[in-house]
């Protein structure tokens, strides 16, 4: 679900397409799905639903994909901030929690995992620890430790 090379620092993305293009490209290249082009889709078309902008400089784009192999959640630091992700308190997306789920398994669990990550992203502690993290295998293990805890 979530692993140490579902880490990526410094993505140089300048929209919210750009970001999610990466994000579609690496899940191929870590064999989270069997189609780039197919799982960006989906990426977008829940976005034109409803943004999944946070605040603090944080979403969580989610897709639910035929094209998707198994759960998983990839994190992504941008460089640059991402000026046209509409979020809670109007501010710029920098850190973003993508969460992939197969169809198959579109239940509840993704949304407990949404749930899960929305609830500590309004933990300081957290969010402070995520945005100043420049260590992949430490903050690996952080998050495992966060999403495994009963709130």
């Amino acid at each position: 679900m979530f692993k140490e090379e579902y880490i990526f620092f410094d993505v140089n993305a300048n929209t919210k397409t750009e970001v999610l293009e990466f994000i579609s490209e690496q899940a191929l290249a870590l064999g989270l799905t069997d189609n780039k082009n197919e799982l960006l889709k989906d990426f977008i078309k829940r976005e034109e639903e409803f943004s999944t902008g946070l605040q603090d400089g944080f979403a969580i784009p989610h897709a639910k994909s035929s094209h998707a192999k198994e759960i998983a959640i990839i994190y992504v630091n941008c460089k640059n901030q991402i000026k046209e992700w509409e979020t809670l308190d109007d501010s710029f997306v920098t850190n973003l929690f993508a969460l992939i789920v197969p169809k198959q398994n579109a239940g509840n669990e993704h949304l407990m995992m949404i749930a899960k990550l929305a609830t500590n992203l309004l933990e300081d502690e957290f969010k402070n620890k995520v945005k100043s993290s420049n260590n992949k295998s430490e903050l690996s293990e952080y998050i495992l430790k966060i999403m495994k805890e009963d709130n």
